[in-house]
């Protein structure tokens, strides 16, 4: 049973990292910039945005975007590193996650986890493929239109939208390349204590309260945001620091392939296990090693 609860475990902590920014929408009245229909990474924008317009613009763009690609890498204190390396699509909604212990790929309304518990299949599935609803395509004329639920964002709506509720020092100090891009960098420290009465269109209460859940947890007091974002208006990298009793933790998150077809598909149905199937040998593996 403990390899069954091991790989459940597993699944939902994947889960988790697919939804941890379906926490709301945000104001997607972005500010204009000065007048100025330069991009957020060029000089002109550089010397007229203020740092919350070009945010708010960055967050309304992502918002639009279909898809994209991810690599988030964590650490705290002396604990190893965490990555995970992600995909996600809108329409039709689909999304993969690769850590060092888990591989997990939802599309059509089901989602299926490696695996190597199952003679003969490389996968087991959680969900009967159908059992859940599915959406409705939307035609590919159509823009993709702002889903509380979706988690094309990233952390975005979380980190930013602390940025722009309870910073009170945010700003741009400089231009550094990210990823062979050429970039503003934005920085600005966050007091969770600002955070917790906060109503308004910068951050939902949803958003907010699941923020202040997870740094609570952590022991974070006060946290260090810094986005990074591209010519074209996008975020390119974003970064969480702050002190907890385990020592300085970091998260980062690296953004590319804004709206190109991830290619995201379900296993072969030929190398799917049942979830029956998979609890059975499980089972069997359990006895055998106990």
């Amino acid at each position: 049973m403990k390899a069954i609860r091991k790989s459940v475990m597993a699944a939902t902590s994947a889960a988790l990292v697919m939804s941890l920014a379906a926490c709301g929408g945000h104001d997607t009245k972005a500010s204009a910039v000065d007048g100025s229909s330069a991009g957020p990474g060029s000089a002109a924008a550089r010397e007229r945005a203020d740092a919350p317009a070009v945010l708010k613009a960055a967050m309304e763009k992502m918002a639009r975007q279909n898809s994209y690609r991810t690599v988030e890498t964590g650490k705290t204190g002396d604990e190893p590193e965490s990555r995970a390396e992600m995909a996600f699509q809108n329409e039709p909604e689909a999304s993969e996650v690769k850590t060092a212990e888990t591989h997990m790929v939802s599309v059509g309304g089901a989602s299926y986890l490696a695996t190597k518990d199952v003679p003969g299949k490389s996968w087991f599935v959680m969900e009967e493929p159908g059992s859940g609803a599915k959406k409705p395509a939307a035609s590919p004329s159509t823009p993709p239109k702002e889903n509380a639920g979706r988690r094309v964002g990233g952390s975005v709506k979380k980190w930013v939208g602390a940025l722009l509720t309870a910073s009170k020092d945010l700003k741009r100090i400089g231009g550094e390349t990210v990823g062979g891009r050429a970039t503003d960098h934005y920085r600005g420290t966050v007091v969770l204590a600002d955070l917790k009465n906060y109503e308004g269109p910068a951050m939902t209460k949803d958003c907010r309260d699941l923020y202040l859940l997870q740094t609570g947890k952590a022991g974070i007091e006060k946290a260090e945001i810094d986005v990074w974002i591209d010519k074209d208006g996008f975020i390119a990298k974003e970064e969480e620091k702050g002190r907890t009793a385990k020592g300085d933790q970091r998260i980062t998150e690296e953004f590319s392939d804004y709206g190109a077809d991830p290619k995201i598909k379900a296993p072969d149905p030929k190398d799917v296990a049942t979830w029956s199937e998979y609890v059975a040998a499980s089972s069997r593996n359990y006895r055998t090693h106990s």
